[in-house]
Parts: structure tokens; C-alpha cells; sequence
């Protein structure tokens, strides 16, 4: 599996779960209820071993990751991380436990 078809999967179940936010937010379901439901759903899947397949994403991959969390953004009417930042995060907390 190369990591142009790894990040056209995470790609196509983030938008696969991001229906069922869709969805709730038409039936007027809380914000606060909505982020848990990002979170827990699709973050979730958009961030799991970020560390390792992000930095060697091309471009292209890195573009399709980030519509998907500013679509999620535009759905929600919040703001949320880029993937870019999560991703720096998540490297200097490997970091720490390391040292």
C-alpha cells in the first residue's frame, strides 16, 4: 500500500462519517454534541498514526486530508486544528516520551 492509497482510504471513511455530522447538524443537534461526534468519528480516524504517513504525503494527499476538516469546519461553524498542526503536536509528544 503506497501513501497515496492510505490517504485516499483515511480520506473516504472521514467523508463516509462525516454524513452522519452532516446529518445531525439538519436536525439542529448541539455544537457541543456535534465536536464530540468529530472527534470521536472522524478525527479520530484522520489522525490515527498521524506521525508516521503525514510527513511523506504528497502534496496533493495533504490537500484532500485538509477539504475534509474544512468542510468539517464549515458543517460544525467552529474552528479545528489543520492536520499540519496536529501532526507537530503528536511529534514533539513522541519526542517528550522518548527523552
Amino acid at each position: 500500500m503506497t501513501w497515496t492509497s492510505h490517504a485516499a482510504a483515511l480520506v473516504s471513511k472521514a467523508w463516509q462519517r462525516l454524513y452522519y455530522l452532516r446529518q445531525s447538524r439538519k436536525f439542529r443537534v448541539s455544537p457541543r454534541i456535534l465536536q464530540c461526534f468529530y472527534s470521536a468519528a472522524a478525527e479520530s480516524i484522520l489522525s490515527g498514526n498521524i506521525t508516521i504517513w503525514l510527513g511523506n504525503c504528497s502534496a496533493q494527499d495533504k490537500k484532500a486530508l485538509q477539504r475534509v476538516v474544512h468542510s468539517t469546519k464549515r458543517t460544525m461553524g467552529t474552528s479545528l486544528a489543520p492536520q499540519q498542526e496536529l501532526y507537530i503536536r503528536r511529534c514533539n509528544s513522541r519526542a517528550n516520551k522518548i527523552m
